[in-house]
């Protein structure tokens, strides 16, 4: 008989499931449930969760993958792995961390899964077997995001990175029932990692059964924390405050001794690294003849909706740090080790802002961002026309999540978030016919100031937004269905090139402007499922002449704006033909 946390966390499942992938087959889905469930603490969207999914043949025991570089999510495009970009460019002793996931629905766990990650591991893990070796074994999105891993590994491996490599398996089962054999079989799998990544610091397998899967589906990071102080001045609500180093290391630190990355969501920009900046905050902690910390940094800012005292300790609800940063991340590297202790007992100085208006949160942020060099690009979240699409979504029901995780954290239905980075992939598919841009540079859309001009700017109605929204999920949801019998590489790189083609097929011609999707979202047009399989139908079939013809692979091809003009120039000739007739 299934215990009541099996009943409790497929029922759970079932009902997520009909909230956010209701087309998705049972078995994808639940992978992308358990893998946002595995990696909860790093609170990722469900786009970034589906980005990782590599499961659905040759994936050798694997669902998915993901990987971190200091606490970022790495795609194809991100700087790390960048072929510009240099080992000097990155800070040392950073942590980069391979995340890997196997779930599945079975009641129990099964011992040749063990076995298949053990071999995977084994080959993926191997820097003498190129990737490419590799693809007669296993489908192109694994070997891309285990080629991610590697080559951020090798870029950085002068910079001496904190590497760590885990494997979860998920599955409503009991994990303390597990055989003998079962457990040698799982010690295995972790010395395969440990030979195969010597410099690791850490190498995990971990069992994710049901009683597991329930707390992590329970667990909700804390936006309410205390914060001990030695000093404080107050005005109206907000306030300033000396704090110990020590004390604000407690705040930003789970538990565990993690960061807590949730209370960062707000800021404009990411952890530098090694920068000189940092080398001298780095220092101004750890040399002993320095004078006082807080005389020689700018402190922090914390935006809150209530603070509240007692006996010198805030109350502190609705946490987010918007300034401080690169401070916060070098306090938490000089203290974590629980060896500095005369740094622990500097003063740090706190801003508590206190305010629930979204524009004066905006204020706050773009003015404590302003002492020192910054690009506009790191403050667009910001931005006018991103605070229209917010209100916009929100008299739709719908949410626009330009600040990263508010919704969420908010209780809100995931299944109608949307992020900035999303919708600045759709609309460039939908309204630039430049899906290659969408598929090839997921991460740097928004990073250039052109591209990101193109896409949000206050002359596109704030309609075009949601509808191109509407679609794109609507197009996720079928690919990933049991309907478009897409194999895994379709699945990973065709999503925005067949929503160009129904653009383009509703549209009657290509669209090469954000705004003249007006029309179409004004009309609300959109597809019926029959017209999605057709078009989806001859998406494959074109793609595959076009990859016989060219002599590459599909995840190249997508990348190239050449593959989507190709795409346009079948729909227009279609269209030609069935109007001859």
């Amino acid at each position: 008989m299934p215990s009541n946390a099996q009943t409790l966390i497929l029922r759970i499942f079932e009902a997520w499931k009909e909230e956010n992938l209701p087309a998705v087959d049972g078995g994808t889905a639940f992978e992308v449930f358990s893998s946002e469930l595995a990696l909860r603490s790093f609170g990722l969207g469900i786009e970034e969760i589906q980005a990782g999914i590599a499961g659905g043949g040759q994936d050798g025991a694997i669902d998915s993958v993901y990987v971190f570089f200091d606490d970022a999510l790495l795609d194809e495009d991100s700087d790390v792995v960048s072929q510009t970009s240099r080992p000097s460019d990155f800070g040392q002793d950073r942590n980069l961390e391979l995340w890997v996931v196997q779930a599945k629905r079975t009641p129990s766990f099964a011992e040749d899964v063990a076995e298949k990650l053990e071999n995977t591991m084994r080959r993926l893990l191997d820097l003498s077997l190129s990737i490419e070796s590799l693809s007669v074994l296993y489908n192109p999105t694994l070997l891309t995001r285990f080629g991610i891993f590697r080559n951020a590994w090798e870029k950085l491996i002068t910079r001496r990175p904190r590497i760590s490599v885990n494997v979860i398996y998920a599955t409503p089962g009991d994990s303390s029932n597990i055989t003998p054999q079962f457990e040698a079989k799982l010690n295995a799998l972790r010395q395969v990692i440990v030979s195969s990544v010597p410099d690791a610091r850490a190498a995990s397998v971990e069992l994710l059964g049901d009683k597991e899967l329930l707390a992590r589906y329970n667990e909700r990071p804390p936006y309410t924390l205390a914060m001990n102080y030695q000093e404080s001045a107050t005005s109206g609500e907000s306030h300033v405050a000396i704090v110990k180093l020590m004390d604000y290391y407690n705040l930003i630190v789970d538990d565990n001794g993690r960061l807590r990355r949730h209370l960062f969501e707000w800021n404009v920009r990411d952890y530098q690294g090694n920068v000189s900046v940092n080398q001298e905050i780095r220092q101004s902690l750890t040399s002993p003849d320095s004078p006082e910390f807080w005389w020689l940094n700018n402190g922090v800012t914390i935006i809150c909706s209530d603070a509240t005292s007692t006996a010198k300790t805030y109350s502190l609800s609705n946490i987010q740090i918007v300034n401080g940063l690169q401070t916060s991340h070098e306090i938490f590297e000089t203290l974590r080790g629980g060896d500095s202790a005369e740094a622990g007992e500097r003063m740090l100085l706190v801003r508590i802002i206190v305010t629930g208006d979204a524009a004066t949160r905006d204020l706050v942020i773009r003015a404590t961002n302003r002492q020192t060099a910054i690009t506009d690009a790191s403050l667009r979240a910001t931005d006018e026309v991103q605070r229209n699409i917010e209100n916009y979504f929100l008299t739709q029901g719908w949410y626009y999540d330009r600040r990263k995780g508010y919704y969420k954290n908010d209780g809100k239905d995931p299944a109608k978030i949307v992020s900035i980075q999303f919708l600045g992939a759709s609309v460039t598919a939908m309204g630039l016919a430049r899906p290659d841009k969408s598929r090839g540079k997921p991460s740097s859309l928004l990073k250039n100031d052109e591209d990101y001009r193109l896409v949000f700017n206050s002359s596109i109605d704030l309609q075009v937004y949601l509808w191109a929204a509407r679609l794109q999920r609507q197009v996720d949801s079928f690919i990933l269905s049991e309907a478009a019998e897409a194999n895994v590489s379709q699945k990973s790189n065709l999503k925005f090139h067949l929503s160009m083609l129904i653009v383009d097929l509703l549209n009657g011609a290509p669209v090469r402007h954000p705004q003249q999707l007006r029309a179409l979202s004004s009309a609300n047009a959109s597809v019926d499922d029959a017209a999605l399989k057709d078009l989806f139908e001859k998406l494959k079939e074109w793609s595959n002449e076009y990859l016989r013809r060219e002599g590459v692979i599909l995840e190249r091809a997508t990348k190239a704006q050449r593959f989507s003009e190709y795409l346009l120039d079948r729909a227009r000739n279609l269209r030609e033909s069935t109007f001859s007739l």
